[in-house]
């Protein structure tokens, strides 16, 4: 590993290749969709049962791209650090889960 790779951060390393990003930008444009139906819901005051079932699906859909994008993390983890032993790749892991599921 180069002086570099090592001092490089997280959030500058990609974890996605251009086939992954596609999928989930397409997830996301979905998801504000969404939300975007949620909002004109509210505004005509619609039941609130079925508000509260698309904000239900809203938040299903946004759980399902955080799964997305910590499995490419942990695939992309993998590749780049064999050498890691498996309680660092599983403190490591569920630290970034802690953090999705907040």
């Amino acid at each position: 590993m180069t002086a570099k790779e090592s001092k490089a951060s997280p959030q500058t390393e990609s974890y996605l290749n251009p086939k992954e990003k596609l999928a989930i930008a397409l997830r996301l444009n979905r998801i504000e969709g969404q939300v975007r139906g949620v909002q004109r819901q509210v505004e005509r005051n619609e039941n609130c049962d079925q508000v509260f079932h698309q904000i239900a699906a809203v938040r299903n859909a946004l759980h399902g791209v955080g799964k997305l994008v910590l499995l490419h993390q942990l695939k992309s983890c993998l590749k780049r650090n064999p050498q890691l032993n498996e309680e660092v790749i599983v403190d490591g892991m569920l630290e970034t889960m802690n953090k999705l599921i907040r």
